[in-house]
């Protein structure tokens, strides 16, 4: 398989990944308690897996980028049953704009460093988990 097209497989699976992974990561968070450590973790092997093979820096960023959105928007649109209990709508709006940023930001942090050298995704990931707990402590 030549580059071109292992970036192609790279990208649908890892947009499928972004897509159904918040489906199985609510049950656990809800039952841990631990947002950031879980979905953290679950970001930082997918970028290791999946992400650092795309052949050029400009995918990888492309990638986690692309990653980042679809998590966060597949993860609010799953959120929507609470979002129906709660009787206002206007919660999966204000969700989706403050979990998009938040969800690409801790992407690139945790990429970041493993641009340089794969193991340091460690240090990138940590300030991940710093990172979305502080917001989960202030929203």
């Amino acid at each position: 398989m030549d580059k071109s097209s292992g970036d192609i497989f790279r990208f649908v699976f890892l947009t499928l990944l972004a897509v159904v992974l918040p489906l199985f990561l609510i049950p656990i968070v809800k039952m841990s308690g631990y947002a950031e450590i879980i979905e953290e973790i679950t970001k930082a092997v997918i970028i290791f897996f999946v992400i650092l093979g795309f052949s050029t820096f400009r995918k990888k960023i492309g990638g986690v980028i692309i990653f980042g959105f679809l998590f966060a928007l597949s993860e609010s649109i799953f959120y929507m049953n609470n979002i129906f209990q709660l009787g206002n709508f206007d919660i999966f709006w204000q969700r989706l704009i403050l979990t998009t940023p938040l969800h690409i930001i801790t992407s690139i942090i945790i990429l970041l460093p493993a641009l340089k050298n794969r193991f340091l995704i460690f240090i990138g990931l940590f300030i991940a988990f710093v990172i979305h707990l502080l917001f989960n402590i202030l929203i």
